[in-house]
């Protein structure tokens, strides 16, 4: 399923994550699925924690990973609504949540998407998104007034 170019651009992945300071993230493999995913937890600047989860797909590096927020969960908007219920939303920042209603972070668009990108920049953009959401429990005024969509 993964070619060895993909399996040494996923243990580069794991080692970037570390030289680039964000060692609070490691990149997993399942052997008995052959499968890998990379996942941490992240505190915000007021002291909330997150964990974040991004299940690397069998085109990576080419094909754009996911990005989803697994703790807390669920996540709940400033009105007390689920989050995963805005779906794909730009004022929130958010695509179709995952089956299990893991909220997921739109980190970059698939037309956009290039094999240059690596994971800890998905995770900064992950970082970016829950300070923004922090902010919208705060003053409930939606992420995308936190947070620019890129040119």
């Amino acid at each position: 399923m993964w070619s060895d170019d993909q399996r040494t651009r996923i243990v580069l992945e794991h080692h970037a994550l570390q030289r680039e300071g964000f060692d609070q993230f490691s990149v997993y493999q399942d052997r008995s699925y052959d499968t890998y995913w990379a996942s941490g937890i992240q505190a915000t600047s007021s002291g909330g924690r997150y964990k974040f989860h991004i299940p690397i797909p069998s085109g990576y590096p080419s094909q754009r990973p996911q990005l989803y927020v697994t703790e807390p969960h669920p996540l709940r908007a400033y009105d007390g609504r689920l989050v995963s219920s805005f779906g794909i939303s730009h004022e929130m920042h958010t695509l179709s949540p995952d089956s299990n209603g893991y909220v997921q972070i739109c980190h970059w668009r698939d037309g956009r998407w290039h094999a240059g990108i690596m994971l800890h920049q998905v995770f900064l953009k992950g970082i970016i998104w829950i300070e923004a959401y922090e902010q919208h429990l705060a003053t409930g005024q939606s992420i995308a007034e936190f947070v620019r969509t890129m040119a």
